[in-house]
Order: C-alpha cells, then sequence, then structure tokens
C-alpha cells in the first residue's frame, strides 16, 4: 500500500516538501491518490462560503507488483475492471486514471508467469508489452514502472505541480496575445502546386514592415508580383539612388479618401535595403 511498504516514507517526504496540503483518507479505488482544488464560489446567501472544494479528474492509483502480474491475464478478455476495479463508481468516465508500479523488476521471475507464457505460448516481455497496449488504447489508462519510491514520489510531485499550473496555463491560452492580428490576416495562405496563392504570401510578407497598410502592400505587389521580379528591376537600374527610390512613385489607391497617393522613400528604401543588404544587425526602420 501507499504507506505499508518499509521503503514508502520516502515519498511521503517529497509530498511534504511541496506548497500544498494532503491528507491520508479512504479512497473509493484502494491505493489511489486523488487532487482537490479550493476554487472562488459565488455563495447563494450572505453568510454563504466564499470558497468551494472540487477534485480534479486525475486519479494515481498504486498497484502491488505482484498484484499487478497476478491480473495481467485478464486483459485477454474484454475486463479492464480485474486490473483497475472501476465497476460501480460514481463518475468514473469522467475521470483519468493511471497505475503506478513500484518495484516490478524484483518479480520478473515470478511463479505467476509460468502459467501465462504456457496458454498464451509468449514470452514474458511479450506479454507485459501487450498488457501495455490493451491498457493504453482499450482503456485509456497509462502504466508507469518505477523503481523506487523516491521516483514514485517525484512523480507524485510533478502531477502535483503540472495540476496546480493548469488554471493559469488556461488563462494563458485564453488570452488574445497583441502581437498576433486577427481574422483572415493571421489565419495563413494556402498555396497549390501551381502556385495559386503565392501572390498573396509576397503581399502579406511585404505588409510585415513597419507603418505598411494593406493597400500599400497591394499596390507593390501589383507592380512587382514576385520578390524575383523585384531583384530583377533593381539589377536593372543604374544607380544606388535609383534603386532605393524604385517604389516610391507606385501609387497606392486609399479606401477612406479615394485620393491616391504614393508608396514614399521612406518605405522604397527600406524594402530596397531588406532585399539586398547582408547585414544581419542592420535597422530599417530608422524612426524606432
Amino acid at each position: 500500500g501507499l504507506l505499508k511498504d518499509p521503503g514508502s516514507d520516502a515519498w511521503v517526504k517529497v509530498l511534504s516538501s511541496l506548497d500544498c496540503k494532503y491528507s491520508f483518507e479512504p479512497q473509493a479505488i484502494p491505493c489511489s491518490i486523488t487532487w482537490r482544488r479550493n476554487v472562488p464560489s459565488t455563495p447563494s446567501a450572505p453568510d454563504g462560503p466564499m470558497v468551494k472544494t472540487e477534485e480534479e479528474k486525475e486519479v494515481l492509483v498504486l498497484v502491488e507488483p505482484e498484484d499487478f502480474l497476478k491480473r495481467l491475464f485478464s486483459l485477454t478478455q474484454p475486463d479492464l475492471n480485474q486490473v483497475l476495479p472501476l465497476a460501480g463508481l460514481e463518475g468514473s468516465s469522467t475521470k483519468t486514471y493511471s497505475l503506478a508500479v513500484v518495484g516490478l523488476d524484483a518479480y520478473r521471475r515470478y511463479p505467476v508467469f509460468v502459467p501465462l507464457v504456457d496458454v498464451l505460448r509468449v514470452s514474458p516481455l511479450s506479454l507485459l508489452l501487450q498488457a501495455l497496449v490493451v491498457l493504453q488504447l482499450w482503456g485509456n489508462t497509462e502504466v508507469l514502472f518505477l523503481d523506487t519510491w523516491q521516483e514514485f514520489g517525484q512523480h507524485v510531485s510533478a502531477l502535483t505541480k503540472a495540476i496546480a499550473k493548469r488554471p493559469y496555463k488556461r488563462q494563458l491560452e485564453s488570452q488574445e496575445l497583441p502581437f498576433c492580428t486577427a481574422g483572415a490576416w493571421a489565419s495563413g495562405v494556402r498555396v497549390e502546386k501551381d502556385g495559386t496563392g503565392l501572390w498573396q504570401v509576397w503581399k502579406r510578407q511585404i505588409q510585415q514592415f513597419n507603418r505598411v497598410s494593406p493597400a500599400t502592400a497591394a499596390a507593390i505587389a501589383e507592380a512587382y508580383p514576385s520578390p524575383s521580379l523585384l531583384l530583377q528591376a533593381y539589377e536593372e537600374c543604374g544607380t544606388e539612388d535609383e534603386k532605393r527610390l524604385l517604389l516610391s512613385d507606385i501609387p497606392v489607391k486609399s479606401d477612406i479618401s479615394g485620393k491616391d497617393r504614393r508608396v514614399g522613400p521612406d518605405l522604397s528604401r527600406r524594402i530596397y535595403l531588406f532585399m539586398v543588404s547582408t547585414d544581419p544587425d542592420l535597422v530599417l526602420d530608422l524612426s524606432t
């Protein structure tokens, strides 16, 4: 059991080092560990409790090595309750069960394997692997084999910390990230085998420059539909000034005012430096 083995005090010491409360209570499944969390509650009355206790879905069951080996044969039949007694437990379908077996190596040559090997005509290792597959795929139950009680304590500690951090991680995942734009911009572009969609990708790459509107990016992409065409245009320019100002006079249609404007020399210079520079430390935007 959890406290019967002479070396079990090692995992209790690990448990004591955690910043949480723990208690030993009778459980529906013998030798199992469950977790509870205090959460804010909306009281139904003015003097009602402000905090309620909720039980987490994880259940860790400690199985004795000898008992685990004796139950292996039941996995050839559709009755997982022989390995994990869940029958008749209220809400068992909502729980996530895992098994922990400490010190199985000492039972490798246990006589219980002999009849199983004779009946199933498989090696002990093969039998064990088949049992793990059935538990994982059929019963959605993970089995963890540990050598010492210290390792068991470390596993309980890691699982406790993961459960404790779960609400915080959910909150982070639900929050909108300020650096991600919403809508169609964030969804990506599908590129077909015939090249359909490459123009949209190129336009979005241009739009990633600072202070570049979708209309401006579209105007540049229409004038030079691909990066290679823009590079070719730079090569045809005679001077550096001509290259830097190549895009500056491209007209941009404004959906708001209806008046055309230009790309301008600043953005033209930034795109040119981005396309031809080999300096990884070059600052493109002088205004930042």
